[in-house]
């Protein structure tokens, strides 16, 4: 009966002199190789140098990942509008369209152009004039929460259907104006246009003139 047990160690320890006898024939070999090479010459100088060059992007061949940047900020056409939703500060903000579809909005870097109907002018030390909540409104025109036909405040409609009564300092009575305390209500856009334009000449008859001034200081201004 064969010894297969023994014979098995001597084969795995055949195995292990060969692999160790292989290592060490590949380690002298490039050993002697990278020898004989540094003897020829130096190491380094069997690499090719790549030229000293001042702005690798003028020399990089290869730019076509570029356009994925270009392609970002392509747009189709612009347009000022005044950012009144988020605060009363009304900042003058530039939209940039691409397929009818806001993609994103920055300053408008305007305010030292435009002047009101008299001729004033803002001052260009307002800019660059835009907040985050600006920049992120594009997002709040398309969610899914945004407002997609007329809405005005019940208290307000109610205001504007009473002839817009006022107190003897110029303000409305309080039952009108319960902020966050009521509901919006539906209307069409004729309607809300009509309340609009109603309520921008109240508020300019009311507060012209000197009459509008005392009024104001009645209400706090200074």
């Amino acid at each position: 009966m064969r010894n297969t047990d023994s014979e098995g160690k001597a084969f795995e320890s055949n195995n292990i002199k060969k692999r160790k006898s292989t290592r060490r024939n590949f380690l002298k070999f490039s050993t002697a190789s990278l020898a004989g090479l540094s003897l020829a010459k130096p190491l380094l100088a069997a690499l090719n140098y790549i030229p000293e060059i001042d702005n690798p992007l003028d020399f990089y061949p290869d730019k076509d990942w570029e356009k994925i940047y270009r392609n970002q900020f392509q747009h189709d056409y612009t347009y000022h509008f005044l950012c009144a939703p988020n605060d009363t500060h009304n900042c003058l903000l530039r939209a940039y369209v691409k397929n009818e579809v806001i993609t994103r909005i920055g300053p408008s870097y305007g305010y030292g152009k435009a002047e009101d109907v008299y001729g004033n002018k803002a001052s260009s030390r307002w800019e660059p004039r835009l907040c985050q909540k600006g920049l992120a409104l594009n997002r709040r025109i398309y969610g899914p929460r945004r407002v997609k036909y007329p809405m005005v405040r019940a208290g307000f409609k109610k205001w504007v259907e009473a002839g817009f009564p006022r107190g003897a300092n110029g303000r409305p009575p309080k039952k009108y104006f319960n902020r966050g305390k009521e509901n919006f209500v539906r209307v069409s856009w004729d309607q809300i246009y009509d309340i609009v334009a109603q309520a921008f000449i109240n508020i300019a008859t009311t507060y012209s003139g000197s009459r509008g001034r005392d009024l104001l200081l009645k209400q706090g201004y200074d």
